[in-house]
């Protein structure tokens, strides 16, 4: 994990990949949550995350599994700088030919909200880093 934060990879390739086929993208460095409100700020829709579909690396999962209360960090915190887009759902199934992970799903309403694998919501406070 320490790797990752000090010499992250930017997933060129994967990019390239999505032109044509995302409608909006952006790293998640300043939080997943936080990022992605812009991206509902900016389209004029709201976000749900699933937060059992999120891909953790092992560590994160281990954490989790012996601190569950950590999930709000993991949703929020950033220096990530893993790609974070949408596409219309008449195109989900070109996402297979990809290596990414559908977290949610866009809705009409505004910003970002996360929900349990049994279906509640979960508090994520101010979504992620505040540049200012």
């Amino acid at each position: 994990m320490i790797e990752r934060y000090l010499l992250p990879q930017p997933r060129l390739a994967l990019s390239q990949r999505l032109i044509g086929l995302a409608t909006s993208a952006m790293d998640i460095s300043d939080g997943l949550v936080g990022d992605l409100t812009h991206i509902c700020n900016a389209s004029n829709l709201s976000a749900v995350i699933e937060a059992a579909t999120l891909p953790l690396s092992k560590p994160a999962r281990h954490l989790l599994a012996e601190q569950p209360e950590h999930l709000v960090t993991v949703l929020t915190g950033g220096d990530d700088y893993e790609l974070l887009f949408t596409l219309p759902a008449t195109r989900k199934a070109e996402l297979a030919q990809l290596p990414v992970t559908v977290i949610g799903r866009m809705e009409a309403g505004q910003g970002a909200s996360v929900i349990s694998a049994e279906g509640r919501a979960i508090e994520t406070g101010k979504g992620g880093y505040r540049h200012f």
